[in-house]
């Protein structure tokens, strides 16, 4: 029964997220063959009351069936409310010289933010004519007393395992 009991403190502890906030562009077009430049910028993403630690990906989309032809050149959060400015890391890129389709992923480690309301800037080059070229962003949120559930989880699974042993 304590193992129980443990098991499902801890299973609550990791399930403790507010849940994912997403932003996402599909409209992006090429009309010229060449790539058309696009900056997206104070894309709102969310309002935090107090410092909270948070992570977010971005992925380049398309239509089903349809590779991206979406060039993300770069990512950043910005607290519009102190003027801090936060940059993403690509994780997979795509030789654009070689290839002008691909699929390009970028992340934000998890970090604590400031308090503050927080926008998502993106810029980069679409290489299609067709529709449903873009992208997708999500960031994951905590709720607001998830650290506090996290150590009740981790002190009841180790108040388990000391009576267990004893």
């Amino acid at each position: 029964m304590k193992a129980l009991f443990a098991a499902a403190a801890l299973s609550l502890a990791s399930a403790a997220f507010a849940g994912t906030v997403t932003v996402s562009r599909s409209d992006y077009l090429d009309d010229t063959g060449d790539g058309t430049s696009f900056v997206e910028t104070g894309l709102s993403l969310f309002t935090l009351t107090d410092s909270t630690w948070v992570s977010g990906s971005l992925k380049t989309t398309a239509l089903q069936g349809v590779r991206p032809s979406i060039d993300i050149e770069s990512v950043s959060l910005k607290n519009q409310t102190t003027g801090e400015v936060l940059s993403w890391v690509e994780l997979v890129g795509v030789n654009w010289a070689a290839a002008r389709v691909g699929f390009e992923e970028w992340s934000f480690a998890t970090r604590q933010l400031d308090a503050g309301a927080w926008t998502l800037n993106v810029t980069g080059t679409a290489f299609s004519d067709k529709d449903g070229q873009g992208f997708s962003a999500a960031m994951e949120l905590p709720e607001p007393d998830a650290g506090w559930l996290a150590l009740v989880a981790v002190g009841g699974a180790l108040a388990a395992t000391r009576r267990r042993k004893a």
